[in-house]
């Protein structure tokens, strides 16, 4: 059995693998000061897992204190913290510093090949909204990334005076007071990013994969049809850590 781990900018996503379909645990924000305590009540009653795999793109403080509470429940696991590299997995990494690339992008592109293989497309719409783009040999051609949803509208709201930040939402459209502006104008920009990037960058795509927090609603406002993969990085990550044994 193993433990997989997805730390991004703001949630711990987390699955348990035993080699089926994966179960997928409750997401914990990180940014909360007991976060640990939260992840400690989620993983004390599981198995001891035979491994570890950590994808983290947040700071290494969150990662060192993750990996200490799972050595601490599980003494024996093995833990292994997956890197971006030139190639791997049939997949070909497209930055000349390989390491440069983020690891959830990475996974996301193992994913992608494994699943949806020939020339796709996977937009993580998280924190920040980036896509990337592989071609029917593998080969990553690039990718974009942008603000995502919620990073917009705290930008908004943090940089300029008298707007409010967004709680909840709203009907999209032509709004009548601000808050319903900001949540109509994020949503518009978001999701008229990703068409106009997959129109001009991706034109031969045969499946658009959207993952991350925000994937569902900015899915209701595209032209096109895309797949929904909620665990993407996490199903990526399963993949990677097949070829990181003990």
């Amino acid at each position: 059995m193993k433990v997989l781990v997805d730390i991004g900018n703001t949630r711990i996503k987390w699955a348990v693998d035993e080699g089926k379909a994966l179960k997928v645990g409750a997401a914990i924000d990180h940014q909360q000061v007991d976060f640990i305590k939260d992840l400690k009540q989620a993983w004390q009653h599981l198995s001891s897992p035979d491994m570890l795999a950590v994808s983290s793109v947040s700071n290494k403080q969150v990662t060192e204190r993750l990996i200490a509470l799972a050595e601490l429940l599980w003494p024996n696991v093995f833990v292994i913290t997956a890197k971006s590299t030139e190639q791997g997995f049939s997949v070909t990494n497209a930055y000349p510093q390989a390491n440069k690339l983020g690891i959830d992008r990475w996974l996301g592109l193992i994913a992608l090949q494994h699943y949806y293989p020939g020339n796709s497309c996977v937009v993580d719409c998280g924190t920040a909204i980036t896509l990337d783009v592989l071609n029917q040999r593998g080969q990553h051609l690039g990718g974009l990334i942008s603000p995502g949803l919620q990073l917009m509208q705290r930008s908004l709201f943090v940089g300029a005076e008298n707007l409010s930040q967004v709680e909840q939402t709203f009907t999209v459209g032509l709004a009548d007071f601000t808050e319903a502006a900001i949540y109509s104008g994020t949503l518009y920009s978001a999701s008229g990013l990703i068409e106009k990037s997959i129109a001009e960058l991706c034109k031969r795509c045969e499946t658009i994969v959207l993952t991350g927090g925000d994937a569902k609603i900015l899915s209701q406002h595209l032209n096109f049809q895309v797949v929904i993969e909620p665990d993407f990085i996490l199903k990526g990550l399963a993949i990677y850590s097949t070829g990181r044994v003990k």
